[in-house]
């Protein structure tokens, strides 16, 4: 691959996702494009604090504000995780919890437990894993943990005011993808073949390396025996 009059273009096909059988299956599904998707609303909001609306249900960042759905509830009190439609004690108006309603419908139909199960205790940096999910299921454009303290409020946000991602960019895979896998636990061969898939690549695929082809560009990754990403490189 010394230039691109010797690159070979036939070998890369579309591909398309695998039906999910668990929720790490979603998770690598949709983490990638979620991930990224985060940097494009910090860079909206900025520094602002937030404030919850319930009755507006919105989010306001300083001047700007928001439509919400609210996700669930995560504790630090005890790391446990509750859906917005099992917590009825709340108060929260149904016309917030569309999506976290039909999450658990999701579930149902793919037999996915983490889905289904009103409240459950669950690894710390569960919350970012839920907002990945809803962000990419629904294709939001952001979504949000909310502190208020005692644990976190998970939001999902789709809103003009957000800058979509912008799929020509190719050199935010090599920055992004490392981002991610440093900070989630996943299958980094599974999230990084899904990441391509949504920014539109044309993948192949062999047992240690996934190459993307997209505008006559390359992104090459290079994995282990455990899919651990070992190298990430672009010909861009």
């Amino acid at each position: 691959m010394e230039n691109d009059n010797t690159l070979d273009t036939s070998k890369f096909t579309n591909i398309a996702k695998q039906k999910p059988q668990s929720f790490n299956d979603l998770l690598e599904a949709f983490a990638g494009l979620s991930f990224e998707k985060q940097f494009v609303f910090a860079d909206v909001i900025g520094d602002n604090g937030w404030q919850l609306n319930m009755n507006t249900a919105s989010i306001v960042f300083g001047d700007v504000s928001f439509p919400i759905q609210v996700i669930g509830s995560f504790s630090f009190n005890n790391n446990s995780w509750m859906w917005g439609w099992a917590n009825t004690q709340s108060g929260i108006p149904e016309n917030l919890l569309l999506q976290s309603n039909k999450l658990k419908e999701f579930g149902e139909e793919h037999g996915i437990n983490e889905l289904v199960e009103p409240h459950f205790n669950s690894d710390e940096g569960f919350e970012h894993k839920i907002g990945m999910v809803a962000c990419g299921l629904f294709n939001s454009k952001s979504y949000y943990c909310a502190n208020y303290g005692q644990g976190t409020l998970v939001v999902t946000i789709d809103d003009e005011k957000i800058p979509a991602i912008d799929k020509s960019q190719l050199e935010k895979v090599l920055t992004s993808f490392p981002q991610l896998i440093s900070s989630v636990v996943l299958n980094h061969k599974q999230a990084f073949k899904n990441y391509l898939i949504d920014r539109d690549f044309k993948l192949y695929i062999s047992d240690s390396e996934i190459e993307g082809l997209k505008d006559g560009k390359i992104v090459t990754a290079k994995f282990d025996e455990l899919d651990r990403l070992e190298s990430l490189k672009g010909k861009l």
